[in-house]
């Protein structure tokens, strides 16, 4: 199996779930194999991921739409398991199935139970999302706070992070898959947004954060929303020079930094799907991963008897 997904250069433990987890079920990834498009909100236009696949099978696993100004479509040589969520579903006129995000598959793991009944260490967590690191001193902000830094990065493995999460009373986050493993190893989470609108974009993260929530039913959860930039006496002076015809915002770091500490720290509701969501996600995905390894049996059974 050939395992598609966005690879940013100094990791993002979302994304690189997929290195980890896929082999588990699927085998060993190889560059020759079926194409298999699991964790991730990449399937859209013309995106580099799937340029070089050409008519290769491509089995579509709990994936996410990475809305855009042009229309994404699949031809025949797509294999949609299930998509992510109602969003992404609707997106393609409701032809196809949803479940959740196919990070809900870390439910079936032999060991999932030891991950959710790992002692806890920590009160609360902090997750900031992954191109949120270059903005701010996450371990000095959590320090301030009292609360444990996880960096979305895995520095230390995945393995070592879901024990990190695992280990938590309640977690805060900016990374969508912070929350979405807080829920499948049952960690109360709360999201807060800083850099999604900008280093993102607001269309794409919040169409993709309706789409696992209403997945999950939990469309009644709440956000904190940190302003990055700011307007300044400077804006007025530029605005009046250019006829309105350019805004000028500022990032100062102190004041969003202060807003921070200030608001997370004042965080007390916290939100987690209901136990009998979660097992008809678990259920849903076994069966959905049994026929992708039907799938690929019986294609090596074709391969031996035709040889």
């Amino acid at each position: 199996m050939n395992y598609i997904y966005y690879k940013d250069a100094k990791g993002n433990f979302g994304d690189d779930l997929n290195a980890w987890l896929w082999p588990k079920f699927f085998g060993a990834a190889q560059a020759n194999g079926d194409a298999f498009v699991g964790i991730g909100s990449i399937l859209c236009k013309d995106s580099p991921l799937f340029k070089d696949l050409g008519q290769k099978r491509k089995i579509v696993f709990g994936t996410g739409v990475r809305p855009a100004y042009q229309a994404f479509k699949f031809d025949p040589s797509w294999d949609v398991k299930f998509l992510r969520g109602p969003f992404s579903a609707s997106y393609f006129n409701n032809q196809h199935d949803y479940i959740a995000d196919a990070a809900y598959a870390l439910g079936l793991m032999e060991d999932y139970s030891e991950y959710v009944n790992t002692p806890k260490k920590y009160k609360v967590s902090v997750i900031p999302y992954f191109k949120s690191l270059e903005f701010f001193n996450w371990q000095a902000i959590c320090n301030k706070l009292g609360y444990h830094y996880i960096s979305p990065s895995a520095e230390n493995g995945i393995a070592e992070t879901l024990k990190e999460i695992a280990a938590s009373e309640f977690v805060i986050t900016e990374a969508m898959h912070g929350a979405i493993i807080a829920d499948i190893l049952r960690v109360p989470w709360s999201r807060f947004v800083l850099t999604t609108p900008y280093t993102e974009g607001s269309g794409v993260s919040e169409f993709k954060w309706m789409d696992w929530l209403h997945s999950i039913g939990q469309v009644q959860t709440d956000t904190t929303h940190i302003k990055l930039y700011r307007k300044s006496k400077v804006n007025s002076w530029v605005k009046n020079l250019t006829a309105d015809m350019v805004n000028v915002e500022f990032l100062v770091k102190k004041v969003v930094r202060d807003q921070l500490v200030q608001q997370l720290g004042s965080i007390h509701n916290y939100s987690l799907s209901d136990d009998e969501t979660i097992e008809r996600v678990f259920s849903r995905m076994y069966e959905k991963a049994e026929e992708v390894k039907l799938s690929l049996n019986k294609e090596v059974y074709d391969r031996r008897t035709t040889v």
